[in-house]
């Protein structure tokens, strides 16, 4: 009987929806205490209102442990309340502590909002109780979760007081090893932007405004496409070290002098204390409407490049109808801390030996040492060469029995000079001694002395030597095998 033949299976072929399907990465921004809460809060509200494509990708939470308010979150916002056996629904009073010891409590929370996210950024006012204690515990979580992560994080103003910025300061400490990227704004810098007849409400508003401009333009960078494409793996590739100053701005320019005023403007963030000088990894996106020029392009890139040709510099532009006769640059720069430079050590001069007319004193720091040179000096059977007397300095001559006999040109005479044996002897507390070594030494012509001397110039300079050697044998007293004899002359 024949058999059956058996019936193929065919592949599935993929769908049109699974050919180039790009993933999009999740993101996540907390806003961490009261002021973290309001910023977050006014920049989910506005970046709602805006038509970005990909909402759905981004969530907005208010993490407090005021229920108050949590309560006042807006809509657009979802919130994260935690802490209660703490601080019973209140505030922590300035006491990082406590915020801490809340966070520490509700781990297993902080984990379920941040798990299954690509990116976290979280956003908090430094100097309070809730933000400064609690955010570190934040950061902790999304590093043990591998999950890349931001900070924008404000610090007080100077008329709050010390003891607020004390609590700030302790804060970033502990956040930075805990970040791959961290954003610093003094809040002092919110007056380079509102004059003083402004209100504080819009002066807040003003500060809040910028970082959603920010904001937007990283949403945009990450999931709008582009002629020049950037993708969530170029944001990552900025992210791959930890506790980096981060330098952000975006910026929009009109007019025919567009690519300068925007690329001179995302440059000088007035809220940001430092730039982009010594950042090593820069990432930037030009995003205009179909009048964009290659011009404009290329004015900005080597405008960027200028300021570190060894930085890793990633860029994308893109196209929008909504940036009519617009140019927009979102900037981001990773790394912008002062690199130290190598310190070089320079050695201590060694004191000159001072010059006197008589010769040359050589003072020595230590006694010890002083004494074991003035000894290795000092003539004796065993050891006739201490004191150095070179060929070039005798002169042999015959006497008048017609033996040679050895003239001496130059003589160094050793002396020991004992500065506190001189004071008197009826003080009972002798101090520390210091001993000196003077050498004597006849002052000889120069090297580069040219000037030529006949034999008997030569004489009579030799028997001027050998006067002065014996007026000072008559001073000291000098080693036997160094006398001369003058019968003998």
């Amino acid at each position: 009987m024949p058999t059956k033949s058996k019936s193929k299976i065919k592949p599935k072929l993929k769908t049109k929806k699974d050919i180039g399907k790009v993933h999009y990465p999740k993101i996540v921004i907390i806003g961490i205490g009261g002021g973290g809460g309001s910023i977050v809060s006014e920049i989910a509200k506005s970046i709602r209102a805006r038509k970005i494509p990909h909402l759905d990708k981004i969530k907005f939470i208010v993490a407090n442990v005021d229920f108050q308010a949590i309560k006042n979150a807006p809509k657009q916002t979802s919130t994260f309340y935690f802490g209660k056996e703490f601080t019973h629904g209140l505030g922590c009073g300035m006491r990082a502590e406590i915020g801490e010891k809340a966070a520490l409590a509700s781990r297993n929370g902080i984990q379920k909002i941040l798990r299954n996210n690509d990116i976290c950024i979280f956003i908090s006012s430094l100097g309070g109780g809730t933000g400064s204690g609690a955010s570190p515990v934040f950061a902790s979580v999304a590093k043990d979760l591998g999950i890349s992560s931001m900070g924008i994080f404000t610090k007080p103003f100077s008329f709050e007081g010390k003891e607020r910025s004390n609590i700030a300061i302790n804060s970033l400490r502990a956040l930075k090893p805990k970040l791959n990227a961290i954003t610093i704004i003094p809040n002092q810098k919110i007056f380079q932007i509102v004059d003083k007849n402004t209100p504080i409400n819009k002066s807040l508003s003003a500060m809040n405004n910028l970082l959603v401009d920010i904001l937007e333009g990283l949403i945009e960078t990450l999931y709008l496409p582009g002629l020049i494409n950037l993708d969530f793996s170029d944001f990552q590739a900025m992210l791959d070290t930890e506790k980096s100053l981060t330098y952000l701005h975006s910026q929009i320019s009109t007019g025919s002098n567009r690519a300068e005023k925007s690329i001179e403007s995302v440059l000088n963030n007035p809220l940001i204390n430092y730039n982009i000088q010594e950042s090593d990894r820069i990432l930037f996106n030009i995003t205009g409407s179909k009048d964009l020029r290659m011009s404009e392009v290329s004015f900005i890139c080597e405008r960027v490049a200028s300021f570190n040709p060894m930085a890793r510099i990633i860029f994308g532009v893109g196209q929008d109808n909504r940036y009519k006769n617009k140019l927009k640059i979102t900037l981001m720069a990773v790394g912008c801390e002062k690199k130290e430079g190598k310190k070089i050590i320079k050695k201590k001069a060694k004191k000159k030996s001072e010059i006197k007319d008589q010769g040359i004193q050589l003072e020595m720091e230590s006694e010890d040492i002083v004494l074991d040179k003035a000894k290795a000096l000092e003539p004796t059977k065993e050891n006739e060469k201490a004191v150095d007397i070179k060929k070039e300095d005798v002169k042999i001559e015959k006497n008048e029995n017609g033996k040679r006999k050895k003239i001496p040109l130059k003589k160094r005479i050793v002396k020991k000079v004992n500065d506190n044996m001189q004071k008197e002897k009826s003080k009972k507390v002798e101090k520390k001694k210091k001993t000196k070594i003077e050498i004597l030494v006849e002052e000889q012509p120069e090297k580069n002395d040219t000037i030529r001397r006949n034999a008997l110039d030569l004489h009579r300079e030799a028997e001027k030597d050998i006067q002065r050697m014996y007026e000072e044998e008559s001073k000291w007293d000098v080693p036997t095998f160094l006398r001369g004899n003058k019968n003998n002359n």
